[in-house]
């Protein structure tokens, strides 16, 4: 493993780990859509950085093939790598800022979801034959990641382990500990 690229590859981190902070914060919401898409740049930049440095031994080469691997069977790691793809090279944002919105799944034979609005003026949800159902307020939420011509819906599970929510403020604080521990691996394989 290539030292210097693996140095890129933390700094790229440290930019993940500033937008994460952000992203879980009450921060405005526009700024915590902003940090979220500086996060799925970073990261794809970490994997890049991380690609060039496994090429100087045959032991790293292995190891990050197997990453590309994991990247390509893992919902979320599958996301991130087409959602960083469609920021870059399309007009459609992997995510966007909601004052307010709905979500639940269908059990049964379908149902009825809908927002309704109390005395004081906060919204609530009306929701028959739904399971799951949540309300959003004031909250960046995961697009689909459209990557030449195919679409990436936002990700379940992580690593065998449900994800319940499409925000970012639960989705990439996963992110940032997975790369942390892929550079912690890389590390291990400096020659």
């Amino acid at each position: 493993m290539n030292e210097n690229g693996l140095a890129q590859a933390q700094e790229r981190f440290e930019r993940m780990e500033n937008a994460v902070e952000i992203i879980v914060s009450d921060a405005p919401l526009k700024q915590r859509e902003t940090a979220w898409l500086d996060l799925v740049s970073a990261f794809g930049r970490v994997y890049s950085k991380l690609e060039q440095a496994a090429k100087d031994s045959s032991e790293a080469a292995k190891w990050f093939q197997a990453k590309k691997m994991e990247r390509r069977t893992d919902p979320l790691l599958q996301y991130m790598h087409h959602a960083r793809n469609a920021d870059e090279h399309t007009l459609i944002s992997p995510a966007g800022g909601v004052d307010v919105a709905v979500q639940a799944t269908v059990s049964g034979e379908g149902g009825t979801l809908g927002i309704g609005y109390g005395p004081n003026g906060r919204p609530f949800l009306i929701c028959e034959g739904m399971a799951h159902p949540k309300i959003y307020e004031h909250e960046v939420l995961l697009n689909a990641a459209i990557d030449r011509g195919v679409t990436y819906r936002p990700p379940e599970t992580h690593l065998g382990k449900e994800i319940e929510d499409y925000t970012p403020r639960e989705v990439a604080p996963l992110v940032v500990t997975y790369a942390s521990q892929m550079l912690d691996e890389a590390k291990s394989l400096v020659s």
